[in-house]
């Protein structure tokens, strides 16, 4: 076989890709699959694919598909490969379905790309992965995941922040939407990259910020600041320990879910100050001045006394008899100015969205 337009003997496939055994179709030396020859025959390239799928052979790492891909209901029973695939025009995959994972690493989607099942058929299996690391959308606003299952997909690289996202299943962790590419387990025992994955999280929470989903949003920050946490983590294991469970981020997160939960807030207030009016009401080195007998009678002084330290309040009608009791209200009102302020921004967050 000649290769169309240079006029030497066709020879094997030069692509990079294992596997193929294709003759080459142009000057590179590349088969018709993997040229990318402006004016390739479309027709010719499709017999290729249609012959391809009837074999059950998905292997398209490093294709260029030149005009629109039409997958639509095609089941691929094993593991498709798209590894730096370049889809030049529409990438339409709306009822496929992937029993097996689906690789669309590096992958460049040129066009539009449409990835939408059906209630009850979610395009990506739940056992194996999707991913999409490193792959391209240069017309984001174009790429359509819609009735998608995104439980086991990666996407730690795209920039996703006007990808639609619609009605898909994203993994959860705890009570929150998460991302796989935090949950999956690293090869070897290596460091997750929580800094990328943040950056993930943070266009992920933009995305459903500009859809007026403060919900899902919300999640998305919770995992932003997450990984915020993580990151970048002490060489040693106590300072690594200190900054992970009891930085002020780490406290954030404790009271307030990360300003997501100001009923959390709300309840360590509380608590804070019912457990400093047990204090000063029953303990003799915090006990307070004028002194006065009967078990409520000395709940209530505490409790107002508690209350007035954690608001920061002067012109106080009690006073601590000992020294200890004064380092105690200090103590008090600086967790209070804390707890107010986190539970301030826990507020704000919920009814500015």
């Amino acid at each position: 076989m000649d290769a169309p337009g240079n006029g030497n003997v066709a020879s094997q496939c030069k692509a990079r890709f294992g596997g193929c055994h294709r003759l080459s179709y142009d000057g590179e030396g590349l088969c018709i699959c993997h040229s990318r020859r402006p004016d390739k025959d479309v027709q010719e390239f499709q017999r290729e694919i249609d012959d391809m799928l009837a074999r059950k052979d998905y292997n398209f790492n490093g294709f260029v598909f030149p005009g629109p891909v039409d997958f639509f209901s095609t089941t691929f029973d094993d593991a498709a490969h798209f590894v730096l695939a370049t889809f030049q025009s529409i990438a339409y995959f709306r009822g496929a379905t992937f029993r097996g994972a689906a690789d669309f690493r590096q992958a460049a989607f040129q066009g539009a790309a449409d990835f939408g099942g059906d209630e009850g058929k979610w395009v990506f299996s739940r056992e194996v992965e999707a991913d999409f690391r490193g792959a391209r959308f240069h017309q984001p606003e174009m790429v359509v995941f819609q009735h998608v299952f995104l439980g086991r997909a990666r996407f730690l690289g795209p920039d996703v922040r006007r990808v639609d996202f619609t009605e898909v299943e994203w993994a959860r962790r705890g009570g929150h939407f998460a991302v796989w590419d935090e949950l999956a387990p690293e090869a070897n025992g290596e460091e997750k990259g929580y800094a990328l994955i943040g950056k993930l999280y943070r266009q992920l929470k933009h995305n459903y910020e500009e859809q007026r989903d403060p919900i899902t949003a919300g999640d998305f920050h919770f995992g932003d600041m997450e990984m915020r946490r993580l990151s970048n983590p002490p060489k040693y294991w106590l300072p690594r320990l200190l900054k992970r469970n009891l930085s002020f981020l780490a406290l954030y997160r404790w009271v307030s879910g990360y300003g997501e939960n100001y009923r959390r807030a709300l309840w360590w207030i509380a608590s804070v100050i019912a457990l400093f009016a047990g204090l000063f009401a029953y303990l003799p080195s915090f006990s307070l001045y004028p002194m006065e007998t009967g078990l409520w009678h000395e709940f209530g002084r505490g409790l107002l006394y508690s209350i007035m330290c954690f608001l920061l309040r002067p012109n106080k009608p009690f006073r601590p008899v000992h020294l200890a009791g004064q380092y105690l209200s200090v103590a008090e009102g600086v967790i209070g100015a804390s707890l107010i302020a986190m539970f301030v921004l826990a507020l704000n967050r919920r009814f500015k969205r």
